[in-house]
C-alpha cells in the first residue's frame, strides 16, 4: 500500500499550495498603486511586500519541491516519473502531477516577481496569480481524489475525502503565512490582514472539524454487501481510525492540537489588540502538525484492514 513517503507527499503538497493560494489571493488583493511604479505598468513591491509575498512564495516552491522529491524517492528513479508526464494517462496521479510541475512552476516565477528580482508586468503578474490560485485548488483536491480511486480501500471511497484534504491543505496555508509574517518581521505592517486571516482560518477549521466528522460516518456506513466483505473491510477501517493503533494520534495530535486548539487561538488572534508572535508560531506548529497526522492516520486506517485480509499484517 502507500508508504511513508507518499504521506509526505500528500502533506507537502497539500500544504504548498494552499499557500500558494493564499498567497495568490492576497496578492491580487493588493492595492495597485501599493505595488506599481507611477505609470502603472510595472511591479515595484515595497520591503513589506517583498518579505511577505515573496518569501511566502519561495516557501510554497520548496514545499512543492519536497513534495516532488518524495514523489520521486517512492516511485523509485526518475524515469518513472518522466514517463508518467510524457505520456500521461487519464488518471488522478497524472493529473496531479501535471498540477504540482505546473504550481511549482508558478510559484517560483511569482517568487522572483514579488521578490523583485526583474522586471514584471502587473497585469501579468495578475494573471499569474489568478493561474496559480486555479492550478493549487486542482492540487489541493487531487491527493483526496487519488485515495478515493483507489476502491479496494472503503475508507478511502467517499466523496468526503477530498473535501477534509482540500480544507486541511488550505488551513495548513493560513498557518504558513501567519507563522512567515512573524518571521520575516513584517507582522505589524499586516495586522489587520494577518487578523482577518486567522478568522478565516477558524472558519476552515470549523468546517475541517464538520467534514471529518461527516467523513468518518460515511466511511461507516459506506459498503457494498457483506458476500463481498466490503462493508466489514470498511467497519475496520473507522475503527482503526478511532479506535486503533493509532487513535492516540488521531484524536490527540489532529482533533485537539490539529483542530480544538488553533480554534481557540484563531480567535485570540482575530481579536488581538496588540502582537501576539508566541501565540501565532505556536497556532501554526499545531495546524501543521495536524495536518500531517490527519494523511497519516487515514492512510494507515485504509490500509490496516486490507493488508489484514490479505494476510499480511
Amino acid at each position: 500500500m502507500l508508504s511513508d513517503l507518499v504521506v509526505c507527499y500528500l502533506f507537502l503538497g497539500g500544504t504548498g499550495a494552499g499557500l500558494a493560494l493564499v498567497l495568490s489571493v492576497l496578492g491580487l488583493l493588493v492595492p495597485h498603486a501599493c505595488v506599481s511604479t507611477p505609470p502603472g505598468v510595472h511591479l515595484r513591491p515595497n520591503a513589506a511586500y517583498r518579505k511577505l509575498l515573496g518569501s511566502g512564495f519561495a516557501t510554497a516552491f520548496v514545499l512543492l519541491a519536497l513534495g516532488i522529491v518524495c514523489l520521486l524517492a517512492d516511485l523509485g528513479n526518475a524515469e518513472r516519473v518522466i514517463l508518467l508526464l510524457l505520456h500521461p494517462t487519464a488518471s488522478y496521479l497524472a493529473v496531479g502531477s501535471w498540477a504540482l510541475a505546473a504550481c511549482l512552476a508558478l510559484a517560483a516565477a511569482l517568487g522572483f516577481a514579488w521578490l523583485g528580482v526583474g522586471t514584471w508586468n502587473v497585469a501579468l503578474v495578475r494573471i499569474l496569480q489568478v493561474t496559480t490560485a486555479l492550478v493549487a485548488a486542482v492540487v489541493m483536491v487531487y491527493t483526496g481524489l487519488l485515495l478515493q480511486s483507489l476502491g479496494a480501500v472503503p475508507l478511502w471511497s467517499t466523496p468526503w475525502l477530498p473535501a477534509l484534504f482540500a480544507a486541511s491543505s488550505l488551513s495548513c496555508g493560513i498557518a504558513c503565512l501567519l507563522a512567515l509574517a512573524q518571521l520575516t518581521g513584517v507582522a505589524s505592517a499586516f495586522d489587520a490582514v494577518l487578523g482577518r486571516l486567522a478568522a478565516v482560518d477558524a472558519a476552515v477549521i470549523v468546517i475541517e472539524a464538520i467534514v471529518v466528522a461527516v467523513f468518518v460516518c460515511a466511511a461507516s456506513l459506506a459498503g457494498a454487501p457483506l458476500s463481498n466483505g466490503t462493508e466489514l473491510a470498511a467497519a475496520q477501517s473507522v475503527r482503526e481510525l478511532v479506535a486503533g493503533a493509532n487513535a492516540q494520534l488521531f484524536w490527540g495530535c489532529f482533533v485537539a492540537l490539529g483542530l480544538a486548539v488553533p480554534l481557540v487561538l484563531d480567535g485570540v488572534l482575530a481579536k488581538r489588540r496588540r502582537p501576539l508572535p508566541g501565540v501565532a508560531l505556536f497556532t501554526a506548529a499545531c495546524v501543521l502538525a495536524g495536518g500531517f497526522v490527519m494523511r497519516f492516520c487515514v492512510v494507515a486506517a485504509g490500509a490496516h484492514p486490507v493488508l489484514s485480509s490479505m494476510g499480511v499484517m
